[in-house]
């Protein structure tokens, strides 16, 4: 089975709001996501924070995370971009997030601006209920017309029939196109370790406070993902 990746979740509001030991809370981690929409005080302070979090030695995702699919505050897209230049052009950036059907112009800017090498993640989320997989084909094609290079759907499940429905979707479609998937909510946990069974990129984890409905510990991710993804080479591996 391959083997997820994992990352840290963070969304601080200032640098003062970082832990003292956040090398050691990431260092089970592959990426670290930095919740741009969390930060006050503009593009300095989002500069400084993700400055402080690059220096934990993980990639750096940043995710300028929209209201209206559950950013932290409301803000114009020319804020946005601000902020997003502002901090790729300070700093090595990996990823970049950014909603394909809430902000597709801002996701458009991104692709086109991007430094080299940076991966852009045309995002989903619907906390409410579960889409459908009509309605995520559909995302998901969007997503890679636009030129993304991966596609996150993170979707409330009612029931574990719909998170199997998820998995399954996740499987069929990661054949052609790179997927992260998720499930919210409390029947949603455990495609938060299992997703990459069914072809998910990557999982998030938190160090310290959820940033969405059934995320666990990046610890005790870590923990299971070792658990059921053993690393190549290691004892036990196939």
């Amino acid at each position: 089975m391959p083997r997820p990746r994992i990352i840290a979740a963070l969304a601080p509001g200032s640098p003062a709001d970082l832990p003292e030991d956040g090398a050691r809370r990431v260092a089970s981690a592959d990426i670290v996501e930095v919740r741009l929409d969390a930060i006050e005080g503009g593009a300095h302070a989002a500069v400084s924070v993700c400055r402080s979090v690059a220096a934990w030695g993980r990639p750096l995702l940043i995710t300028p995370r929209s209201a209206g699919e559950g950013g932290m505050r409301a803000w114009s897209e020319a804020e946005r971009r601000e902020v997003l230049a502002a901090v790729w052009e300070a700093l090595p950036v990996a990823y970049v997030d950014v909603e394909v059907r809430d902000s597709p112009r801002l996701l458009e800017w991104v692709l086109a601006e991007r430094p080299e090498g940076v991966e852009a993640i045309a995002s989903f989320h619907d906390f409410t209920a579960y889409p459908g997989e009509g309605a995520l084909d559909v995302l998901a094609l969007e997503a890679g017309a636009k030129g993304a290079d991966h596609f996150k759907a993170a979707v409330r499940v009612a029931d574990l029939d719909q998170m199997a429905r998820l998995a399954c979707w996740t499987r069929d479609r990661s054949r052609t196109q790179s997927l992260l998937t998720m499930a919210m909510g409390p029947a949603g946990t455990l495609s938060r370790l299992m997703g990459g069974a069914f072809g998910s990129w990557a999982t998030y984890g938190h160090i310290a406070t959820a940033t969405a409905p059934g995320q666990l510990g990046v610890a005790e991710l870590a923990e299971l993902r070792d658990r059921f993804f053993p690393a190549e080479g290691a004892d036990g591996a196939g």
